[in-house]
């Protein structure tokens, strides 16, 4: 059962506080304090500068995100926005992906297709993942390039509230990443916004009215729930999707290439 309460917004110290769970020969578990510590290494390496570090846990930190918003990777609407999801109870798999955060809501939207892997917490998984998050890292300029054309692109298609209602009912009934709850906010953005995205009546404000809904998703549900939202209005937009991200990642002692996508299913 999915818990569910207002916010689930957490500080550092209450992820460290959670109890990791102890290794098997066929779970290999990856502590919240390692992910954070290898995302803050790596985005120095990178030369990125952090504006923002966010934590959000579920279950008593057995289920946790961070988001971590980079401050020189932006432009006058969006910031480059990297993040991570990790489980103790094995409810949800490693993943970790790449985003943007809008500056005048902090929405945040995350390129699923093309900036993100998920890594189940067994095998080679301890190994694999810094290396996989470091490579992706240091690719992260490209996505947020990718999602700055496709945020142009979507403020030039102009909705009806016919098609604003026909997409809305498709992303809660066929889709499901929406739930009532968050339907309920996205009416009200339609009826009366929070803030203004430069675009009204287009496939960019709809966009955002619906991440903003999702602002307080349950973080096992979190990224997930934003790749889907994100793949869904690339694909209405018609814009193409680019193929996934491949990368280079030491494994067992080997230099490999390795599709994320197909390598993880």
């Amino acid at each position: 059962m999915i818990e569910t309460k207002t916010s689930y917004k957490s500080a550092k110290a209450e992820l460290l506080e959670a109890l990791l769970p102890e290794q098997t020969k066929t779970y290999k578990p990856i502590s919240h304090q390692l992910l954070m510590d290898l995302t803050l290494e790596s985005i120095q390496s990178a030369g990125f500068e952090i504006a923002e570090e966010r934590y959000a846990s579920a279950r008593s930190g057995n289920v946790a995100t961070g988001r971590y918003t980079i401050k020189n990777v932006a432009d006058s609407e969006m910031q480059l926005q990297l993040g991570w999801q990790n489980s103790y109870d094995k409810s949800v798999s490693l993943k970790f992906a790449i985003g943007t955060q809008i500056l005048i809501c902090q929405n945040g939207s995350v390129h699923g297709d093309f900036g993100s892997f998920r890594k189940k917490h067994v095998g080679t998984v301890q190994t694999f993942a810094p290396n996989a998050i470091t490579e992706y890292i240091k690719s992260s300029g490209d996505v947020f390039t990718r999602m700055q054309q496709e945020r142009e692109a979507m403020k030039q298609i102009e909705l009806s509230k016919r098609t604003k209602a026909e997409l809305i009912g498709r992303m809660m009934i066929e889709e499901e990443f929406i739930q009532s709850t968050q339907l309920n906010i996205i009416k009200r953005e339609l009826d009366k916004p929070t803030y203004d995205y430069g675009a009204q009546d287009s496939m960019w404000e709809l966009y955002n009215f619906t991440t903003f809904a999702m602002k307080e998703a349950h973080p096992g549900m979190w990224m997930q729930n934003h790749m889907d939202a994100h793949k869904f209005f690339v694909n209405e937009s018609g814009i193409l999707v680019s193929p996934p991200l491949i990368i280079e990642v030491p494994t067992e002692g080997e230099l490999q290439q390795l599709n994320l996508f197909n390598e993880l299913g």
